[in-house]
C-alpha cells in the first residue's frame, strides 16, 4: 500500500502517545482518520488537530476489552466511511509485579485490553477487508514481546501473543491483498511508563526508565508508516531494542545474562 492518500484508517489508544501521534501522520499522508480511546475529550482534542490538516476525522469513544463497544464502533465507522482501509490496533497498558504474587483478575485485565482488544478489532474490521480485496492492520506489540523483562510477565506475555498472531494472521491474509505488520517498539516517547501499574513494586522504580534516552514519537510513526508502505512483517524500533533482540538470537546464555543483571538491579523495588 505505496499511496495512503483519501485511505480510511483506525487508530486505537488514539488519545495520546504512538496512537496520537499516529493519527496525525496519517493525516499527513493524506487519510481519514478514526480515532478511539476510553478518554472523549482527548480524542476530540486530536480529531480537531487532523482536521486542522484538512482531513475528516470521526471520534467514537471506545473501550477496546468490550466487544459490544468494538460492534457498534465498527458500525459507526462504515456508517460514515463505507470501509476501512488501514486498521491500526494500539491500545494497551503496562502492568509490572512478580509473577508468582499476580491474581487471575491481573492477568484477565492486560489480556482483555492488550491482546482480547485486538482480536476483537480484527473481528469486526478485517472481513470487509477481505471482501474489498486490499488493507492493512497494524498491531502493536513491544520489544518485550520478543526479549521480555524480569517483573513485565503479564505484559510480555500479551505482547509476545500478539507476535505469534500477527505472523498468523500475515500468511493467512496474503490472498487477500491485506498485509499485517507487527511493530515490536522499544521505550518511545510516550505516557505508556507514566500509565504502568506497578502492583507490589514500589512506585521509584519508575526513575530507571529515565535512564534510557526515548525515541521521539514522531520519529516512530514515519517508521511505521514506511513499514506499512512497504509492506513488512515484522519490525524493531530503537537501537536499544534491536540490540536486545540480536543479543537473544546470537546467544541464549548471553541474554540470560543480561536479564539476571536486569533483575538484580530492580528486585530492590518488589515488595513480597
Amino acid at each position: 500500500m505505496k499511496d495512503l492518500r483519501d485511505k480510511i484508517v483506525v487508530v486505537t489508544g488514539a488519545s495520546g502517545g504512538i496512537g496520537k501521534a499516529l493519527a496525525l501522520a496519517f493525516a499527513d499522508e493524506g487519510c481519514h482518520v478514526v480515532v478511539c480511546a476510553r478518554r472523549k475529550e482527548e480524542l476530540e482534542k486530536v480529531a480537531s488537530e487532523v482536521r486542522a490538516r484538512g482531513r475528516k476525522a470521526l471520534v467514537v469513544p471506545t473501550d477496546v476489552s468490550d466487544e459490544e463497544q468494538v460492534r457498534a464502533m465498527a458500525a459507526e465507522t462504515f456508517k460514515a466511511f463505507g470501509k476501512v482501509d488501514i486498521l491500526v490496533c494500539n491500545a494497551g497498558f503496562g502492568w509490572t509485579g512478580p509473577t508468582h504474587l499476580m491474581e487471575r483478575s491481573d492477568w484477565d485485565k492486560v489480556f482483555n485490553t492488550n491482546f482480547f482488544g485486538v482480536i476483537h478489532f480484527i473481528r469486526h474490521f478485517v472481513p470487509s477487508m477481505t471482501r474489498q480485496g486490499q488493507g492493512h492492520v497494524v498491531i502493536m506489540s513491544s520489544i518485550f514481546g520478543i526479549t521480555c523483562i524480569p517483573f513485565g510477565t503479564l505484559y510480555a506475555s500479551s505482547k509476545a501473543a500478539l507476535i505469534a498472531l500477527g505472523e498468523c494472521l500475515r500468511s493467512e491474509l496474503k490472498r487477500y491483498h491485506v498485509g499485517v505488520t507487527t511493530v515490536c517498539p522499544g521505550y518511545i516517547e510516550s505516557d505508556l511508563i507514566a500509565r504502568t501499574h506497578f502492583k507490589k513494586v514500589d512506585e521509584e522504580a519508575r526513575r530507571l526508565a529515565a535512564l534510557v534516552t526515548p525515541m521521539p514519537v514522531e520519529k516512530c510513526t514515519r517508521i511505521i508508516i514506511r513499514a506499512i508502505k512497504k509492506d513488512k512483517g515484522v519490525i524493531v524500533i530503537t537501537w536499544l531494542a534491536k540490540l536486545l533482540w540480536y543479543c537473544k538470537r546470537l546467544s541464549q546464555r548471553l541474554y540470560e545474562g543480561i536479564l539476571l543483571v536486569i533483575t538484580l538491579s530492580t528486585q530492590r523495588y518488589v515488595k513480597e
